[in-house]
């Protein structure tokens, strides 16, 4: 039976009995490749003891261990710990045999790994799955000397992954970021986590006022959800009776409440924290009426495959992987960012021309099939067998 090992630098909480969770991306994938093929999974992860609420979702069981790594979330926290993260990566092939590492483009100190394999001739690929240097380019906050030294670091990481894709099996989420880091080289393989069950029919929304909008994702500056709130009081004060449901949790959020209490009529909006339910998950998409994305970068939105999945047409920024999903006047309409008044004027357009709303759904089903995990993950091990020689279902 094979071995693949994963690192994705994404944390597992460890429970008292032994069992490991997740995130929900990642948790997913887990789940259905478990389903779907008979080689065995090692997971190299920062682990932690703590229950946390975003890493709920269950790891498998059966051909399935964890290799816990010193805990860490962010790149700032992996560097304070960077010692003892290197030395347990570097260990990692010494004390594990596996037939393929998948590697995750950005991780902290994956290049370790990387190298590890390269001196003990472990066959590894990569996975491109964000374009860091576009985010410092575009998001410009705190100090200009730190976020000039930041977006130097980062872009030394491109370059170094430009020169990795040279030698190593890449494939990138984002058909943008493919050509970005392997001018042709690099395969573009977009990853859903939206399965075939998830899918939820209807011909139609906007049935009814108030309409209800959603956003999920997080609250953070890279997600402008401000644009959002200030285009929902756009709406507002043109008449638009509407609901806004915030799903998500971050830093900004006090900040973006205050904004909304100051610009939205009262109990018209509602901030509902981190999701971590599939099932109560599933029920807002299932209300929703138009699905808002306002973020300045993305790599390839797993949210906005959701919303498509359950017929809710999308509204999104223009930006790196979305346009991929979202072709404008198809499958969604696209917006610049940081533009509260593209994004209001986007949002009454759907809702008052129903040819155009129910042509969206329509081709957004189709995209939304086309891109389900388990394509997804279909695809990845025939990219590992033909370029990378190994066959993961022998």
């Amino acid at each position: 039976m094979k071995r693949l090992g994963i690192y994705y630098a994404t944390a597992c909480y460890k429970d008292t009995q032994g069992h490991y969770f997740t995130s929900p991306g990642l948790g997913k994938y887990l789940q259905v490749m478990n389903r779907m093929f008979n080689f065995e999974v090692v997971l190299i992860a920062p682990t932690t003891h703590y229950p946390l609420a975003h890493l709920s979702t269950p790891l498998p069981v059966e051909r399935f261990k964890v290799y816990e790594l010193p805990y860490f979330e962010r790149f700032l926290q992996a560097m304070c710990i960077r010692g003892r993260l290197r030395n347990r990566l570097r260990m990692f092939l010494k004390q594990n045999s596996v037939d393929v590492i998948w590697l995750r483009y950005p991780a902290a100190y994956a290049t370790e790994l990387w190298t590890e394999c390269k001196r003990q001739r472990t066959p590894c690929f990569y996975e491109a799955v964000a374009d860091p240097v576009f985010q410092f380019e575009n998001l410009k906050q705190g100090m200009w000397l730190m976020h000039k030294i930041a977006l130097s670091i980062v872009r030394w990481h491109e370059r170094e992954m430009r020169e990795i894709a040279k030698t190593t099996p890449t494939f990138a989420v984002a058909q943008s970021l493919a050509h970005k880091l392997g001018s042709g080289g690099v395969d573009w393989i977009p990853a859903s986590t939206v399965s075939e069950k998830d899918f939820y029919r209807r011909t139609d929304t906007c049935e009814g006022s108030p309409y209800r909008l959603l956003y999920v994702g997080g609250l953070i500056p890279l997600k402008s959800v401000e644009t959002i709130i200030d285009a929902a009081s756009l709406l507002q004060r043109s008449g638009v009776t509407l609901h806004l449901d915030i799903l998500g949790d971050g830093a900004e959020r006090k900040k973006l409440e205050a904004r909304a209490d100051a610009v939205l009529m009262p109990n018209t909006y509602r901030f509902h924290g981190y999701c971590a339910c599939p099932i109560e998950l599933d029920r807002f998409y299932r209300k929703a009426d138009i699905f808002v994305m306002s973020s300045i970068t993305e790599g390839f939105p797993r949210v906005i495959l959701e919303a498509m999945a359950r017929g809710v047409p999308v509204v999104a920024t223009n930006i790196v992987g979305i346009p991929d999903l979202v072709h404008d006047g198809e499958t969604g309409l696209l917006v610049p960012v940081r533009s509260p008044q593209a994004l209001a004027a986007a949002v009454q357009r759907i809702i008052e021309d129903g040819d155009l709303r129910r042509r969206i759904i329509a081709g957004a089903y189709r995209v939304a099939e086309e891109h389900t995990v388990e394509k997804f993950l279909q695809r990845v091990v025939e990219f590992v067998r033909t370029r990378v020689g190994v066959d993961l279902t022998e």
